[in-house]
């Protein structure tokens, strides 16, 4: 990767085909597509919707709109599967339930957590173990080098998500009341490490996967703070309304994991330890 993290955002809303997936070809498996809702086949493409950037799940090189990524070759292998076109619409964060609840795309797929409080909205396949983690640049190393050491300092933290959350109760529960670690929330990452090298902020929050990506990225730079928390599952999200589809993609995802190829994208992604035995459906309980 040429550059971390790609000032993509202003390209938010654009739709995305990414052509070169990395994963062998398969042919479309006619039980599996005849499992799909009429609109979809019809249509002959399934929408994902994604939010830029999160390496190594879903990013592109600076200059270049080809997506890359674990989530990106994960959802080419569902609709290729499916004998469908995949495609890809970047959108803001907070902008990811609005677009699949109001109907303009079919599906989440963008390192996006279970949660109890989200199923209300939507249904959830998941499909990738992760955590939570703090982590900061080397120069901090000397005085940060716990969570408690957080206290009185300030966290940079992706906008909208479960993190923030995460963050400001961590806080709550180590520090004294009046040296609570202060939460911004600023939207990409790369933004998150402009923040601690301005210092502005004195860390970040990330998920296990985006440290050790960073990490094998820029050697010697960062480093993780703690431990890891609050182990979730990132899961594919649908509207209430659209089961049938859900259903097709789950059953498409067992077949991927059947022949190899979900430990194939796993693998070469760095991600094997975040594959799941199980893709469980609504399987937060928090």
């Amino acid at each position: 990767m040429k550059q971390l993290l790609p000032m993509v955002l202003g390209l938010a809303s654009a739709t995305f085909i990414s052509l070169a997936s990395g994963v062998a070809a398969h042919a479309a498996d006619e039980k599996l597509a005849a499992a799909l809702p009429e609109a979809v086949r019809s249509a002959g493409k399934l929408n994902f919707t994604i939010s830029l950037a999160y390496p190594p799940m879903e990013y592109s090189d600076a200059g270049s709109t080809d997506l890359k990524g674990f989530d990106i070759d994960l959802a080419k292998a569902i609709a290729e599967r499916l004998g469908l076109t995949a495609e890809f619409q970047n959108v803001e964060f907070p902008q990811l339930i609005p677009q699949v609840v109001t109907g303009r795309s079919d599906m989440i797929i963008t390192a996006f957590s279970d949660k109890v409080e989200r199923q209300t909205q939507l249904d959830f396949i998941d499909y990738f173990k992760t955590g939570n983690v703090f982590y900061s640049s080397v120069d901090h190393q000397g005085e940060i080098k716990t969570e408690a050491d957080l206290c009185g300092k300030t966290v940079a933290v992706a906008t909208g998500t479960s993190w923030v959350t995460w963050a400001e109760e961590l806080g709550k529960s180590i520090c004294p009341a009046d040296k609570l670690i202060t939460v911004i929330q600023i939207p990409t990452q790369a933004e998150h490490i402009m923040q601690i090298r301005q210092g502005r902020a004195q860390a970040s929050v990330i998920g296990l996967e985006g440290l050790l990506d960073l990490i094998k990225q820029e050697p010697g730079k960062f480093y993780q703070i703690g431990d890891v928390g609050e182990i979730n599952h990132y899961g594919i999200a649908f509207a209430k309304a659209n089961g049938e589809l859900r259903d097709a993609v789950h059953a498409t995802l067992n077949v991927l994991k059947a022949d190899g190829t979900y430990a194939q994208i796993l693998d070469r992604h760095g991600l094997k330890e975040a594959g799941v035995e199980e893709f469980k459906i609504n399987g937060a309980t928090k």
